[in-house]
């Protein structure tokens, strides 16, 4: 009898065993999911407010549902989201929409070689030039081909992306320094990076041609941005430094003349204290027209830097250009828990020699009259925009929540009411605190493991 058992135990077994093995490989299946919402004070975010102007008191969520699929060397995701400000849509939402943040497939080919196709994320180097942008709560993703390659040391990709509004013959597209537009008519870029990932240095360069429609429609004017970054760190020390040029036409069809120069050098000297200092000028024209010499900072992350209330980021730079000089520490009492604080000194990027220089009083703001009058008559004015204050933290009680708050406060001059309006005396800040849940809900991969 036991006999017996232990043969129909066996078949069983090998029954199983063979079923399993004979089954498909469907490759690996996740799910992931992401809530975000973030609760704002505003009292000067982003621009000058005076003391007549009310605060402003908003909360926007972001909610993302992510699926991924691997097998072999073929693999897709699919990210949906849903982004807006509570209450826009009313308690019966018939108007909400849920966009496609992330839709692509990527081939492997061996030897390192790779083919991405469809809307991804383009992230590089310390996200100046290429960036998520994922402090908005839309984030930032390009319909777009990627080709790669990549060793040990070596890694180059070369991307490829043309944008149209519709299946229109005629399609005037707006320029790069236009908000809430398409940023391009076509973009090509190529990246190379050298250093393995556990290196203590690393070197990239990067070539990207952008074309825009020009201002009358009638064609299309190409403007290339070219340039370096290296980041080193080791022991205690840490440094990173980018260089990056732009030539060609503008959509005005002037020519482009500018650069961006940026440098930062901090040490841990502790393993709860870092502190680095840093500088990054954006080069600036003088308010007349012909050679465009204000620096394009193209899709980049723009707040993580030049300041956390955005007064000179989202991809427009003050005609005159910027420069930053900013000190950072980070505080990390435990894993759980960590403090940042910044300072952010500013200045125009050039010498405003121009501006306004013959008023017509009818048609400025007596205000501002009165404050150009204060400088010299040939309306030399002076570079020094303000101080930033911006002051973090961060909680982490679970493994996958985040909670974080901040204030910023912003101690503007004269200079910088001549650009933004309102009263520069006035107490400007901005509050803001944010949850964050991010998780994988499913995921099969651990049967392959």
């Amino acid at each position: 009898m036991r006999r017996n058992w232990t043969l129909w135990a066996t078949i069983f077994a090998m029954t199983v065993a063979a079923q399993e093995t004979a089954a498909p490989d469907y490759g690996d299946f996740s799910v992931d999911a992401q809530v975000s919402s973030l609760g704002e004070f505003r009292t000067g975010l982003g621009t000058l407010r005076d003391g007549t102007t009310p605060y402003k008191l908003l909360v926007n969520d972001r909610v993302r549902l992510g699926f991924g699929w691997e097998r072999n060397n073929i693999s897709m995701r699919i990210a949906a989201q849903h982004s807006g400000t509570w209450f826009n849509s009313g308690q019966k939402n018939s108007s909400s929409k849920i966009a496609l943040h992330e839709a692509w497939a990527k081939m492997t080919f061996g030897k390192g070689f790779f083919a991405q196709l469809g809307r991804q994320e383009l992230i590089y180097d310390d996200e100046r030039l290429f960036g998520k942008h994922d402090w908005d709560v839309t984030g930032r993703a390009h319909d777009a081909i990627r080709l790669g390659w990549g060793n040990e040391l070596h890694t180059v990709h070369a991307i490829a992306s043309f944008n149209q509004t519709g299946d229109m013959v005629d399609d005037v597209l707006y320029g790069m320094n236009t908000r809430g537009k398409k940023l391009y008519k076509n973009m090509q870029t190529l990246w190379y990076r050298f250093g393995a990932d556990e290196a203590p240095f690393h070197i990239s360069g990067v070539f990207s041609n952008q074309g825009v429609s020009d201002a009358k429609g009638r064609g299309i004017n190409y403007m290339q941005t070219f340039g370096t970054y290296m980041n080193y760190e080791k022991r205690q020390f840490f440094f990173d430094a980018s260089m990056y040029y732009q030539v060609g036409s503008d959509r005005w069809n002037d020519d482009v003349r500018a650069f961006m120069l940026s440098g930062n050098a901090g040490m841990q000297f502790s393993p709860k204290w870092r502190v680095s200092v840093g500088d990054d000028y954006y080069s600036g024209g003088d308010g007349m027209p012909g050679t465009n010499r204000t620096f394009n900072p193209l899709y980049g992350s723009y707040h993580e830097f030049l300041g956390a209330m955005d007064y000179f980021g989202y991809g427009v730079l003050p005609l005159y250009g910027i420069n930053d000089l900013n000190i950072k520490a980070l505080f990390k009492p435990c894993p759980k828990f960590d403090m940042k604080m910044a300072f952010h000194w500013f200045a125009t990027g050039r010498p405003i020699n121009n501006f306004l220089k013959d008023p017509i009083e009818e048609l400025v703001d007596p205000e501002k009259i009165a404050i150009m009058r204060r400088y010299n008559g040939k309306y030399r004015f002076a570079q020094n925009l303000g101080g930033e204050i911006d002051l973090e933290a961060s909680y982490r009680p679970w493994q996958f929540v985040t909670l974080r708050g901040g204030l910023s406060m912003m101690l503007a001059s004269e200079t910088l009411q001549l650009f933004k309006g309102e009263d520069a005396s006035t107490f400007q800040s901005w509050g803001w605190l944010s949850f964050d849940l991010n998780t994988t809900i499913f995921s099969t991969r651990h049967r392959r493991q």
